[in-house]
């Protein structure tokens, strides 16, 4: 049996998914998972994430009270923790920590890492933290196993920091989730666009309400999630956009299903699991040309891939005017769901990549 031990600090949003979908699936494989993490301010209560992760998997929350020095109590902790196989450290800042804790302690082979968006790709930095991001990924890239959740985020691995070991692991949801439930046709009802996620600058929400202006006579617009109070005033306060403020993983499905287009207009990701689900869910998707969007996407058969805002406007104001497009990217949407966006092989598959890491001759053998 394989002890797995994941790490993060981000425990909330897109990396709580992946965190929750890997462990579980491991679990279901007959691995000995434990989650270790320190909460941010959107991360669940500790009822919500024991009522959330698989029964087997042990939860241990480590809380100082200021992000870095849990960041160290982080590191303290795996440091200590000898009754693992493996630790697979999840965000950069919790990777960063890991591996450097880790470093001279452990084999590289059984230490993973996986950004679910690099920090040097994030358009929010200046220049050089982008750099510094960049120059501490390379330097520590050494000292664990990469593992990516996208093909473009792979790429982008290989190409600025060229590690020793990296592999690519296939995320996304339950394949029996993938469907979208019927719905009652209504001509009167005005078609309805939506974004899914925090109301921050990575989502790039003044897109979204740039589109909402311009769309105005043609459809409502929802997005879905929120954030503070000053920030969903400044990116929304003149356009018409109604928030929903956060909303549980049903009321989640059922609003996607409510919806006739996803407009997702994020500056950077990893693999963003809610544009999966809604891809998994039939809806067709406008997605800005971005790691991570353009591997969920299939450009001009499930949805839009578009580098510029006015393309994203443009994209969207087709959707909207032509409802059998939609319908066939619905369809096509489920399939390539189907296809490639499910999570059904990912407690196999990441367990098998732990053993083939740590079993190097078996490596060279193939």
């Amino acid at each position: 049996m394989t002890r797995v031990l994941h790490v993060t600090e981000a425990m909330g949003s897109g990396v709580l998914s992946v965190v929750d979908s890997i462990s579980r699936r491991q679990a279901e494989a007959g691995a000995d998972v434990r989650v270790m993490f320190a909460p941010r301010p959107e991360t669940p209560s500790d009822e919500a994430l024991r009522a959330r992760f698989h029964p087997d998997v042990a939860l241990i929350r480590v809380s100082t009270g200021g992000r870095l020095d849990d960041l160290r109590a982080l590191g303290r902790a795996v440091r200590r923790d000898d009754a693992v196989d493996v630790v697979h450290a999840h965000s950069s800042f919790a990777g960063a920590a890991v591996r450097w804790a880790l470093r001279g302690r452990r084999d590289p082979s059984t230490v993973f890492y996986s950004p679910h968006g690099f920090a040097f790709l994030r358009l929010d930095l200046p220049r050089g933290a982008r750099a510094a991001f960049r120059a501490v990924e390379r330097s520590l890239a050494r000292h664990s196993t990469l593992i990516l959740t996208s093909p473009s985020e792979y790429a982008v691995a290989q190409s600025v920091l060229a590690p020793a070991r990296a592999h690519l692991l296939q995320t996304g949801v339950a394949s029996e989730t993938v469907a979208r439930r019927p719905r009652r046709a209504d001509r009167m009802r005005r078609p309805v666009v939506g974004m899914v996620g925090r109301v921050t600058y990575q989502k790039a929400p003044w897109r979204f309400a740039a589109a909402a202006r311009a769309l105005d006579d043609r459809a409502d617009f929802l997005w879905i999630g929120g954030g503070d109070a000053a920030d969903e005033a400044r990116w929304f306060a003149d356009a018409p956009v109604r928030v929903t403020g956060w909303v549980s993983p049903d009321e989640l499905s059922a609003l996607i299903d409510g919806l006739d287009v996803l407009l997702f207009p994020s500056l950077w990701e990893g693999m963003s699991l809610s544009l999966i689900q809604a891809q998994a869910q039939g809806l067709p998707a406008v997605v800005s040309d971005v790691v991570g969007n353009r591997d969920t996407v299939d450009d001009g058969v499930t949805g839009f891939i578009r580098g510029t805002d006015e393309g994203l406007i443009a994209a969207t104001a087709l959707l909207l005017d032509d409802a059998g497009l939609r319908e066939r990217m619905s369809a096509a949407a489920l399939e390539w769901a189907r296809r490639a966006l499910t999570d059904d092989r990912v407690g196999h598959d990441s367990l098998a990549l732990y053993d083939v890491a740590r079993t190097p001759r078996e490596v060279a053998s193939r």
